[in-house]
C-alpha cells in the first residue's frame, strides 16, 4: 500500500492520531498507539486476534525490515515535530496504530471466576505497573471503574511492558463506592487481617486502591468483604503496586495448592 505523506496539521487523519493521546480519543476511535522497538517487533511477530494493525506512522524513510513486509498496511509520514508529539515515550521508532474491540460491561452480580482485579487507578503508570505484575501472576480479568485510567494510554502500555496486550478487560460506569460486593471479595486495607493468616479462595475479586487515597469504600462494602493488610516495620505501608503484587502472589500460591 502506498505511503501517504501528511504535511498539514489540519489533516483529519492526523487529528485522529493526536486524539489517541487521551482516553477520550482512544474510546471514541477504538484505537491506540503502540511504540518502542521491542513491543512493535513482538506485536508484528505474533497474531493477537483481539487486535488489528490499522496503520504505521513515522517521520523518516528509515524502515525496519519487519515493517517493509507489511505491504497491505497504511503507512503515514508526518512532520517531525508532530511525530515527537505522538511519540510521548521518546522512542524515535515508527509507531503502530492498533484497533481494538470495545470493552464489555462487567456484571457484578455474577460470581468471580479465578482472579478478577478491580482497579480504580487514575494514574496510567500505576495501572500499567499493576497489570504487568497481575498478568505475570495469572490474573484472569481486570475491571476498570469510573475512576480508572485507560489501559491503552501510551504511559500505561509502557509501564506494563506490553502486558496490556495480553490482559482481558471489563468496564463499568460505576464509581468504586457504588460497586456491589457479591461472593468472595478482598481488598487491601491498613486495618485488615494479616495477609499470611488469610485463606485465599480460588475465585476472587481483589480490589486495589490508588497510591495515597487508597480505596474509598463504604462501610457496607467493607463489611461484605475481607480486608487484608501487609505488616511493615518503620514505615506505615508499602507502595500500593508492591502490596497488590504481594496479595496476588499469595492468591496464586493458594490457587496452585488447591489445584494440586
Amino acid at each position: 500500500m502506498q505511503t501517504q505523506v501528511i504535511t498539514s496539521e489540519s489533516n483529519e487523519k492526523l487529528k485522529i492520531f493526536k486524539s489517541l493521546l487521551s482516553a477520550k480519543g482512544i474510546k471514541e476511535h477504538h484505537q491506540f498507539i503502540l511504540s518502542g522497538r521491542k513491543l512493535v517487533d513482538e506485536f508484528l511477530s505474533q497474531k493477537l486476534m483481539r487486535f488489528k494493525l490499522h496503520a504505521i506512522v513515522f517521520d523518516s524513510e528509515n524502515w525496519t525490515p519487519a515493517i517493509l513486509k507489511l505491504q497491505t498496511t497504511q503507512k503515514f509520514v508526518i512532520p517531525k515535530a508532530t511525530f515527537k508529539e505522538l511519540d510521548v515515550i521518546g522512542t524515535g521508532e515508527p509507531l503502530l496504530i492498533i484497533e481494538f474491540n470495545a470493552f464489555e460491561a462487567k456484571d457484578f452480580q455474577s460470581s468471580p471466576q479465578e482472579l478478577e482485579v478491580v482497579c480504580p487507578l487514575g494514574d496510567p503508570r500505576n495501572l500499567g505497573a499493576l497489570i504487568r505484575s497481575a498478568v505475570g501472576l495469572g490474573a484472569r480479568e481486570f475491571i476498570l471503574t469510573k475512576e480508572s485510567a485507560h489501559p491503552f494510554l501510551p504511559q500505561s502500555v509502557k509501564a506494563s511492558s506490553g502486558a496490556v496486550l495480553y490482559a482481558h478487560f471489563k468496564k463499568t460506569d460505576l464509581a468504586i463506592n457504588e460497586i456491589p460486593v457479591v461472593r468472595d471479595n478482598m481488598a487491601l486495607d491498613l486495618d485488615g487481617h494479616v495477609i499470611s493468616a488469610v485463606k485465599w479462595p480460588q475465585n476472587l475479586r481483589l480490589w486495589v486502591g490508588e497510591e495515597g487515597p487508597g480505596l474509598k469504600l463504604t462501610p457496607q462494602q467493607k463489611k461484605a468483604m475481607t480486608l487484608v493488610t501487609i505488616p511493615t516495620q518503620r514505615v506505615e505501608s508499602l507502595n500500593a503496586m508492591v502490596s497488590a503484587s504481594l496479595a496476588i502472589w499469595e492468591w496464586k500460591k493458594s490457587s496452585v495448592q488447591t489445584k494440586n
